[in-house]
């Protein structure tokens, strides 16, 4: 018999802490009330009590960056780059922040492509100059062991060195080449596990499927569908929601 797994507190608050904010964000944005905006500040509060808990950061610190970032309003956008060599191995950063091996990447610039992101997050963080070549997938972090108090896409792109030579820069510790076979599995970001896998067996089956998190989804009637007219011009008494709209 399966059991449903236990869920884990900390990335539970802290999903529910990034969704409320990003609700208060998006109000404060269309409103001039001054009981209403100070009715969605108190809410980032709340969201950084709650972040607090779930990390053991300062909640006034956490108020604090998330009212200097009111631009939170949907995910943000990250890049990662699986370059690999002749040898069939995946290059690696050991990242400064917290000691773990993980993809080089990183937020995407405004202007900016995914796919050159991605190429100068390799740039950056390894001293390697990269073709990309192919995408791979889009990562809700939410549903591959991210814990980060963003809710993030990340788009994961795969390509080659083609020149450049192996840094160490203020990101990292290291940067090295490593075959499936030797992967340090326990000592990488645990929201890059799936992305790593999945790099790999597309290497070696290049055929494999695009990957996408396949997350059931229940439509609701929405505020939208108060004004939803059929083809004909009539409407809705009371708008039912089916499989089959």
């Amino acid at each position: 018999m399966n059991e449903t797994p236990t869920p884990n507190l900390a990335v539970t608050l802290t999903n529910i802490a990034s969704e409320l904010r990003a609700l208060s964000n998006a109000g404060l944005q269309y409103t001039d009330d001054s009981y209403q905006i100070e009715r969605y500040h108190r809410i980032i509060g709340l969201s950084a009590q709650l972040t607090s808990l779930a990390n053991g950061q300062n909640a006034a610190e956490l108020r604090q960056l998330f009212l200097d970032d009111m631009h939170y309003k949907t995910p943000y956008a990250v890049v990662d780059a699986a370059l690999f060599d002749d040898a069939d191995r995946l290059l690696l950063i050991r990242r400064a922040d917290n000691g773990q091996w993980a993809f080089p990447g990183g937020a995407c610039d405004v202007g900016e492509p995914p796919m050159i992101g991605a190429a100068r997050e390799v740039w950056e963080e390894t001293g390697y100059i990269a073709e990309v070549t192919d995408f791979l997938g889009i990562f809700d972090n939410r549903y591959n062991g991210g814990s980060s108090f963003h809710h993030l896409y990340c788009l994961l792109f795969a390509g080659r060195a083609i020149g450049g030579e192996r840094l160490i820069t203020h990101e990292t510790l290291d940067c090295a080449w490593f075959a499936e076979a030797e992967m340090p599995w326990a000592e990488v970001t645990p929201s890059h596990l799936t992305r790593i896998r999945h790099a790999f067996a597309w290497h070696k089956e290049p055929t494999t499927p695009v990957f996408f998190d396949r997350v059931e989804w229940q439509p609701e009637a929405t505020d939208q569908h108060a004004d939803a007219t059929r083809p004909d011009g009539t409407k809705l008494q009371s708008p039912k929601v089916t499989a089959e709209g």
